[in-house]
């Protein structure tokens, strides 16, 4: 009866765990820290290229904006080919008037240029937009990195934890059979609970099984997140479930840093500029441009006499070169209100947005900062709780190998200390995804050191 009880317990406390341990070890995985899965995401994953090249985008919208100030518009045509020869001038025209004269060839060449003088700030309106646009995706690059490295962290916590809880498994499953060697099934249980004692034994194998398949998605969702081939999954080694060692200054200074840091914010502040740069870009619309504009033109054809008279067009022999001054102006007054309205409302938009996302993000600081400290508090009762929980199944044990009777005192022992373990892992896991949320609130990736619990 007392066997039954003992396994019936260490069912009931690891009940609730959904991971165990890991699968065997594949010929082609190797062991990853922490660290090395989070730098291989900011290499390999999908978002965060598409996310640079994005940023690349935005840079060549920039270059392009920054062109705009020199020579904007430089280019040469030319063509070449064949065509009739034709001898004399308008007063002496070609004898042969039947079409039919050889063939010669011809070239041209056109040199154009445009090169602004003034625009009322329209350029440098319009390279303050792309240059903050710039800094938009930059943002916004930098925060798709901050979730994926704590979305990384979780999948790592998580199966540091079914390692954990794996090995407790064992304990429990090794303890069992230990305590079978010990007695006689058939005489110290009864029939009914010999048969309790069979099913309970396949429900904990069954449980184990269950919980190593949650054990291979989440590895196999680690290395999608890490950017690993789908056939080489991670392998964590034996790195314990440890507490880290978080450097967690006062709620006021980590608002300072999550305004300073975070992407979001910088993202919002970068937008604004580009918005208000280009309110300023539609409100230069209504004032005129001035352009320096020119060009070379030449084209010959050695079979065509080259007709000199003003009056009359020639398209094969002609060499000239000039330079003007170039006004631009619109007077589509209602379709550059609109645009101007348009850019105010978009801009106005932003700056609403922006009185919110104060306090959202002091909001937001506040409440991952209580969770840490909840979860903080949590650990340590789990810590104080688990020692005091291995004290009592020591003594427990000692006092049954000095009086047998005391099994079911033992029982108890070992069913609270398997609770407190698993609380004690569990608190663990809590505390450090706490602190890896409380690094990512605040714009940061990591807020500790090394880990600093010993067991």
């Amino acid at each position: 009866m007392t066997v039954y009880k003992l396994i019936v317990t260490a069912m009931i406390c690891l009940a609730p765990v959904r991971v165990t341990g890991g699968l065997p070890a594949s010929t082609q995985t190797r062991i990853y820290s922490l660290e090395e899965l989070i730098e291989s995401a900011m290499r390999h994953h999908a978002e965060i290229v598409a996310g640079e090249w994005q940023v690349r985008e935005a840079h060549a919208t920039l270059n392009k904006a920054q062109a705009a100030y020199l020579l904007p518009r430089l280019r040469l045509e030319g063509e070449s080919g064949l065509v009739p020869d034709a001898e004399g001038d308008v007063f002496n025209p070609p004898s042969d008037t039947t079409g039919l004269r050889p063939m010669g060839p011809f070239a041209r060449l056109q040199l154009e240029f445009a090169q602004p003088l003034f625009t009322f700030g329209h350029l440098r309106h319009q390279t303050r937009a792309a240059r903050a646009n710039v800094d938009v995706e930059r943002a916004a690059l930098a925060d798709t990195r901050l979730e994926l490295a704590l979305e990384v962290r979780k999948l790592y916590y998580a199966i540091l934890l079914g390692q954990e809880v794996s090995a407790l498994i064992d304990r429990v499953q090794d303890t069992i059979d230990d305590k079978l060697r010990e007695v006689d099934e058939e005489q110290v249980l009864s029939l009914a609970d010999l048969y309790r004692l069979r099913l309970a034994l396949l429900e904990l194998d069954m449980q184990r099984d269950r919980v190593a398949r949650q054990l291979e998605l989440a590895r196999s969702a680690l290395t999608w997140q890490a950017g690993l081939p789908p056939d080489r999954p991670p392998e964590l080694g034996d790195v314990r479930l440890e507490p880290v060692d978080a450097q967690i200054p006062v709620v006021s200074v980590l608002e300072g840093q999550a305004f300073a840091s975070r992407p979001d914010w910088r993202r919002l502040q970068a937008g604004i500029q580009a918005r208000q740069a280009q309110e300023d870009m539609a409100r230069s619309a209504y004032l005129p441009r001035f352009y320096l504009a020119g060009g070379v033109r030449y084209a010959v054809a050695p079979g065509r006499t080259n007709q000199r008279n003003p009056f009359v067009v020639d398209n094969f022999n002609y060499r000239s070169a000039g330079a003007f001054l170039l006004v631009q102006q619109s007077f589509e007054w209602r379709l550059l209100g609109a645009d101007r309205d348009q850019a105010r409302a978009r801009l106005m938009a932003l700056k609403a947005t922006e009185q919110g996302a104060v306090e959202g993000i002091r909001l937001d600081v506040q409440r991952s900062y209580t969770a840490y400290r909840e979860a903080a508090d949590h650990l340590e009762y789990s810590q104080q709780a688990r020692r005091l929980g291995r004290q009592w199944l020591q003594e427990a044990l000692d006092d049954y190998d000095f009086d047998p009777q005391t099994l079911d005192d033992l029982v108890t022992a070992f069913r609270t200390h398997a609770q407190l373990e698993q609380d004690y892992l569990s608190a663990v896991h809590d505390y450090n995804i706490t602190v890896a949320e409380l690094a990512r609130t605040t714009g940061t990736i990591f807020l500790e050191a090394e880990p600093w619990f010993q067991d």
